[in-house]
């Protein structure tokens, strides 16, 4: 039966491949980079050089961001092995070359159809592939096992409803599952969810979080510094990630807030920088004088905003905040990475629906090093707030303790290197 049903989700596939490559061209009228390259999202990826070696993805920017830890290990650990690293978007494509230059490859990942997946397999000929957190692809996880790849899923998880979800779809996700030959999992919770859904006991454990093992860059400390330079002694609200349906919300509560620090500069990082259009107009709407990073020009006193329209830079604007509010968590996006303005002991700040990584913010809640918002009300966003900037002792406590959490979970990286250097032996033997 599970392979009747793989058969279906494959002949789907290709049923529905022209409609896939139209959607595609559509979105690519108002982003022309999802036109580029088609090709590789057919299969027809790479060159012979890369073949043999180890492909890593990560969806989209901030899957690749949170990867930059394994991915540095695994280049240093496999230093024959050519790594080819995949992704969806062009922003996480851009990422990877920031992040790595020429010491890996990209490809986007192709279309989960069972012939684009045999072209990019047959090309590739990887020896693993290792997928990231919820990425369970049927046809090519089927495809791949077949051509003796071995196949991991690191920082694995799954929320509740993703579980209920997928066991509408039993048959063919219990199937995917046991393609894997190793599932890492976030926590205790998330492994007994992947279980529970007919993945095999012995190769499901509970490694702990990537995230955890994010590493300040080499550079950063010097371009620290120049920012604070150029924003002088402002006090500085970073909200990280936005959504265009939370930032109406948003831009309100800095209205608020300038009425009690006149001086206060939000730098708004968009979780699409290339929204940056609509993002003014809006930003002119609420009256509010602002500046793109991209221009490059000088941060005058009379600017409000300071709009972040460049790839890779979240990280530099969370350092020099004294606030740092993760965004994605007033709508129903669920919340994004609340570890990042930790690496920096920073004050952090979410909205009510953090759905998306529950276990990560109840722990950063029960170590006081987050502050949860329990609403969506303009004032009273404002007055949690206020209750951060106006005091220097609370930002610095709750920074210590974002520190300290951070530190005291460390080990995922290690632990998932280990293991696939132990299933690549296997290949050996």
């Amino acid at each position: 039966m599970q392979r009747l049903v793989l058969a279906l989700y494959q002949l789907a596939g290709i049923v529905l491949l022209p409609l896939i490559i139209m959607a595609l061209l559509v979105r690519s009228r108002k982003q022309p980079e999802y036109r580029a390259r088609l090709l590789e999202r057919l299969g027809f990826c790479s060159k012979a050089k890369h073949k043999g070696g180890i492909i890593i993805h990560g969806a989209s920017l901030g899957e690749i961001t949170s990867l930059k830890p394994f991915i540095t290990g695994v280049v240093k650990t496999f230093p024959n092995a050519p790594i080819t690293i995949t992704s969806f978007t062009p922003a996480g494509s851009k990422q990877v070359k920031h992040l790595f230059g020429n010491k890996v490859n990209h490809s986007y990942l192709p279309f989960d159809v069972a012939i684009c997946n045999w072209i990019f397999l047959k090309r590739l000929q990887p020896s693993a592939i290792v997928f990231m957190e919820t990425e369970l692809w049927p046809s090519l996880a089927f495809q791949a096992k077949k051509s003796c790849a071995k196949l991991m899923l690191i920082n694995a998880r799954l929320s509740d409803k993703s579980t209920m979800q997928y066991q509408k779809i039993s048959r063919l996700i219990e199937l995917t599952l046991n393609q894997f030959d190793a599932i890492q999992a976030q926590s205790p919770n998330n492994a007994e969810r992947f279980i529970s859904l007919g993945a095999d006991s012995e190769k499901v454990s509970s490694a702990g979080n990537l995230k955890f093992d994010i590493a300040m860059p080499v550079e950063l400390n010097h371009k620290t510094n120049q920012l604070k330079a150029i924003v002088s002694n402002r006090p500085v609200w970073t909200i990280g990630s936005s959504h265009t349906d939370e930032e109406d919300l948003l831009l309100g509560v800095f209205l608020e807030l300038k009425k009690q620090i006149p001086a206060l500069l939000l730098v708004l990082a968009p979780r699409h920088p290339e929204r940056y259009i609509p993002l003014e107009q809006k930003l002119k709407g609420f009256n509010l004088s602002y500046c793109r990073r991209s221009d490059k020009a000088p941060l005058s006193e009379s600017v409000d905003v300071w709009l972040i329209d460049t790839i890779g830079e979240l990280l530099l604007f969370y350092a020099v905040a004294n606030v740092c509010t993760v965004a994605g968590s007033f709508d129903d996006t669920g919340g994004h990475n609340t570890l990042e303005p930790a690496l920096f002991g920073k004050a952090i700040t979410v909205g009510p629906h953090t759905q998306g990584t529950p276990e990560l913010n109840s722990a950063l809640l029960e170590a006081n090093a987050l502050l949860q918002h329990q609403s969506l009300n303009t004032e009273e966003i404002s007055c949690d707030l206020l209750t951060l900037f106006n005091s220097i002792q609370k930002q610095e406590e709750f920074g210590h303790n974002a520190s300290c959490f951070l530190a005291n979970n460390r080990g995922a990286t290690q632990h998932a290197i280990t293991t696939l250097d132990k299933l690549l032996s296997e290949n050996t033997k």
